[in-house]
């Protein structure tokens, strides 16, 4: 430690340092202060900003600036905690697949654009900027994706007082226009072929990989919504399963009623893969058989670019509605949710015993186009 003369004012250093190796290493400055020195003549002072008042008599006007400056960026909510209180709020409602998706792709896009940013700071152009880096790798839907989302945290922002405007809003018709795509699926009358392959088919999970196809086809349920079905959601003496709401898209329980079929496959899974918790169990990663090995082998078949684990909803749909069955029925056994707010709002039925024909009927149906592809086996139902 030295202690200088400068003027009137007595200043305590830490380090006295020669012009030329200031000018080349001006990080020194870090925490300290430094004398800087030019044959052998004090220059100057360097003095880390957060030690001037102690250091210096900056009069009082001056430092209240000083601080107002420093308060005023103190008191800004940066993007990624306003984004973060944003991703919790919606954790409530959204299903862990939907969360752990808009989490990657906002760590690969959102966040390392906007992570040194303040919400207050950033601006329409910021946002567009952001826009156009990820259209310019052609990825249209996920452009779509992440404006959505930065959209939301936005709107989140304002409701908790951080800004005033949505500074996304007015970019809604910048953004190039995002084809959408329907999932592939086959037609009606390639149904049983495919029925046929898939009982034909030596998968590597084994015989509970036919069983996942089985219920897949027969139940209507989305990929993973199957592949992650658990004993404890299935009552067999009421002949019904019900998938809780944190494992539903829409985050609202879904019931599926277990028809003559549905209930042989389920008992055939039992006997022979039973595992205590999980319906389709993989003993090498102690949990369930991940959703993605059903569009996996689909294409190993090969039905890539023809038909998707989603198609056999869409299948289904179809059919069913050729058949004359009511839509309002078929829509709420898919799960789902009626774009019309406030016919929705006035809509609640749940077509209990109409769900449970058609349900039938599709199994009867399935059985009919391809009758290897359930057991014989048999259980008594009364509908």
């Amino acid at each position: 430690m030295n202690t200088l003369l400068s003027n009137k004012e007595k200043i305590t250093v830490d380090e006295i340092i020669s012009y030329k190796n200031f000018i080349s290493n001006p990080f020194l400055i870090d925490g300290k202060v430094l004398a800087v020195v030019k044959d052998d003549d004090v220059m100057f002072y360097a003095v880390n900003p957060a030690l001037m008042k102690t250091l210096f008599k900056v009069n009082s006007k001056e430092y209240k600036n000083i601080n107002e400056t420093n308060q005023t960026h103190t008191n800004k909510h940066s993007f990624l905690e306003v984004f973060n209180e944003w991703l919790y709020q919606k954790s409530v409602k959204w299903t862990t697949n939907h969360l752990e998706e808009v989490k990657r792709r906002a760590h690969k896009d959102l966040i390392p654009f906007f992570r040194d940013d303040y919400v207050e700071d950033i601006t329409s152009q910021d946002i567009l900027d952001f826009i156009r880096r990820v259209e310019s790798r052609s990825n249209y839907d996920i452009t779509h994706r992440l404006y959505r989302d930065i959209h939301a945290v936005m709107r989140y922002a304002i409701s908790i007082g951080v800004i005033t405007h949505n500074v996304a809003e007015p970019l809604r018709g910048a953004l190039i226009p995002n084809t959408v795509v329907n999932q592939k699926t086959i037609t009606k009358k390639e149904l049983p072929e495919l029925l046929t392959k898939i009982t034909l088919a030596e998968f590597r999970e084994g015989k509970i990989m036919f069983c996942a196809f089985q219920l897949l086809t027969l139940t209507f349920l989305r990929a993973q919504e199957l592949m992650g079905a658990k004993w404890s959601e299935i009552n067999f003496e009421e002949k019904v399963w019900v998938v809780p709401a944190e494992r539903m898209k829409m985050r609202r329980p879904h019931t599926v009623h277990l028809t003559i079929q549905i209930l042989a496959v389920l008992e055939n899974i039992k006997a022979n893969f039973f595992h205590p918790t999980f319906v389709f169990y993989d003993k090498k990663y102690d949990a369930h058989i991940k959703n993605e090995r059903l569009i996996n082998n689909l294409y190993k078949m090969g039905y890539k670019g023809k038909m998707t684990a989603h198609g056999f909803r869409a299948l289904a749909s179809t059919i069913l509605n050729e058949q004359g069955f009511n839509s309002d029925v078929i829509e709420k056994q898919l799960a789902h949710i009626d774009s019309n707010s406030v016919r929705r709002a006035y809509n609640r039925a749940e077509y209990i015993e109409d769900r449970n024909k058609m349900m039938q009927w599709w199994s009867d149906f399935i059985v009919e186009q391809c009758p290897t592809f359930i057991e014989s086996k048999q259980i008594k139902l009364d509908l």
